[in-house]
C-alpha cells in the first residue's frame, strides 16, 4: 500500500479533497487520559451524593444514562478518581475492552477506564468516532491471565492519523446526525414494541378473566372465551425434530433450523444458517402454519411460527413441531398467544426441572388456551396483531440498513491504519 494511500480516507467531503494528506500523531497528543477509582464501600459518607460514578457496564452503544450509583465531594477526594469535565470520552479498558461514550454532564468512574479529556485543538466527538472505529488496536494491546486489561501507557502510544480540526469536525457532525436519525428509528421501534405489549393485555382476557379488556364490536355479544387444551386442536400429535448434526451451510443440503437460529421475536435469522447432511423426507420439512417450539434449556418455551418466505427448512431435536387444525385454531393466533404473559407464567411452572428446564410433547399437549368460540374473532385478533408485527420487522431492517451504512461510513472516513502500528 502506497504512503497516500494510507494516509487518506477512502471517503472524503469535498472542501477538503486538496488538503492533503493526515498527520500521523499517538493518542497522548490528543489530550490528557484519566484513570478511575472506587472509594471506600463502607463509608456511607462517600456514597448517595451528586457526583455521577460510572462503572464499564454502563457503558453502551455510546449513551450514557444517570449513572446506577453516586458519590459525594468527600468520597471523590478518598478515591484515586477525578471529576471529569462533560465532553470527556469515557473509555473502558477492563474486561470489555474499547467501549466508549462521552459524558453529557461532569462525572467520574471507577477503575475500568481511561477517560480522555480531549485538547481545545480537537474535536473531542471526533475522537470518540475514532475510539469507536479502532477498538480492535486497543484489544490488540490488552494483556492479563484472568482478565484483559489496558493501561495509560499502552493507551498514549496507540498510533493515530487525523485531519485539521474543521474536516474532524464534518466527520463529527456527519456521524452524529446518523446515529440520532438511529435513535430516532430506535425509539420509535420501542414504542410499536410498547404499542403491541399493551394491544396483547387488551385483545386477550387476563388471568382469571373469560373475557378480553377490548373486543371487536361485532364479537361483543359472542359470549365467553373458552379454554381448550392445546392437542385437542391440532391435527395430529406434537413432533420432535431431527437429531442429527448442524453442517455448513450448502445449497445442495436442507437448510437446518436450530433453536439458535431463531430471534427472540419468532423470526427466522438467515443470515449464519446451516445445514443437515442427512436423507430427509417431505414431513421432515415445515409447512406454513407450521409452529416449532424449543423444549430444553435456557431457550425453552421460545417459539416460531414457520412462513413461505423463508425457504425450505428442516427442524432440528431440540425443536417440537405442533400443526394447529385450522378448523380450530388459528396458527398466527396461537403463535400470538405465545408471546403473551399467560404463556410464558406457564412455561416457568412446567419448565421446572433438577437439571436444565424443559418442557416435552406431551406436556404442550395439555397446555390450556384461551380462544374466542368464533374462527372469525381469532382472525381478527391474529391479522390485527400481524400487521403491528409486520411494521415491527420493517421497523428493525430499516434500523439494521441505517447501522450498516454507518458501519461503511466510519470505515471510509477514516484512513486505514492497520500498518501504522
Amino acid at each position: 500500500m502506497s504512503k497516500k494511500m494510507k494516509l487518506i480516507p477512502e471517503l472524503r467531503f469535498p472542501e477538503f479533497v486538496n488538503d492533503g494528506e493526515w498527520a500521523e500523531k499517538n493518542l497522548d497528543k490528543i489530550g490528557d487520559f484519566v484513570g478511575g477509582g472506587t472509594p471506600s464501600t463502607s463509608n456511607s459518607e462517600y456514597w448517595d451524593g451528586g457526583i455521577h460514578w460510572y462503572t464499564p457496564t454502563e457503558v453502551k452503544n455510546g449513551k450514557l444514562k444517570p449513572s446506577i450509583r453516586t458519590i459525594t465531594e468527600e468520597g471523590l477526594k478518598n478515591s484515586s478518581a477525578r471529576l471529569l469535565p462533560k465532553g470527556t470520552i469515557l473509555i473502558t479498558t477492563r474486561a470489555t475492552i474499547g467501549d466508549a461514550a462521552i459524558a453529557d454532564y461532569k462525572c467520574t468512574t471507577n477503575q475500568g477506564f481511561q477517560s480522555l479529556i480531549v485538547n481545545k485543538k480537537e474535536v473531542n466527538v471526533f475522537w470518540y468516532y475514532w475510539i469507536l472505529r479502532h477498538k480492535n488496536k486497543l484489544v490488540r494491546r490488552s494483556s492479563g491471565s484472568t482478565f484483559k486489561e489496558i493501561g495509560k501507557n499502552e493507551i498514549k502510544i496507540i498510533p493515530t492519523l487525523s485531519p485539521k480540526k474543521e474536516e474532524q469536525q464534518k466527520i463529527a457532525s456527519c456521524l452524529s446526525s446518523l446515529d440520532e436519525l438511529i435513535t430516532a428509528h430506535s425509539d420509535k421501534l420501542e414504542a410499536l414494541k410498547d404499542h403491541k405489549k399493551c394491544l396483547m393485555q387488551n385483545l386477550f382476557p387476563q388471568k382469571g378473566r373469560k373475557v378480553p379488556n377490548y373486543r371487536f364490536p361485532e364479537f361483543e355479544k359472542d359470549g365467553e372465551w373458552v379454554e381448550e387444551k392445546l392437542g385437542n386442536c391440532l391435527l395430529q400429535k406434537p413432533e420432535y425434530g431431527m437429531n442429527a448434526p448442524a453442517v455448513p451451510f450448502s445449497d445442495s443440503l436442507p437448510t437446518y433450523l436450530r433453536i439458535t437460529d431463531i430471534s427472540e421475536e419468532g423470526n427466522f435469522l438467515s443470515k449464519g444458517k446451516v445445514s443437515v447432511d442427512r436423507e430427509v423426507t417431505a414431513n421432515d420439512y415445515l409447512s406454513e402454519g407450521d409452529i416449532v417450539l424449543a423444549r430444553t434449556g435456557a431457550s425453552v418455551g421460545k417459539s416460531y411460527k414457520y412462513r413461505q418466505k423463508d425457504g425450505e427448512l428442516v427442524f432440528a431435536g431440540f425443536l417440537i413441531r405442533v400443526k394447529p387444525n385450522p378448523k380450530r385454531l388459528n396458527s398466527e393466533l396461537l403463535f400470538q398467544i405465545l408471546a403473551t404473559s399467560n404463556y410464558w407464567e406457564w412455561v416457568r411452572a412446567v419448565s421446572v426441572r433438577s437439571g436444565q428446564p424443559g418442557i416435552n410433547g406431551t406436556q404442550y399437549s395439555n397446555m390450556p388456551i384461551d380462544l374466542p368460540p368464533m374462527l372469525e374473532e381469532q382472525q381478527k385478533i391474529a391479522s390485527c396483531l400481524s400487521s403491528l408485527d409486520e411494521l415491527i420487522t420493517a421497523q428493525s431492517e430499516k434500523i439494521e440498513q441505517l447501522q450498516q451504512h454507518k458501519k461503511g461510513l466510519m470505515q471510509g472516513l477514516f484512513p486505514n491504519t492497520n500498518e501504522i502500528r
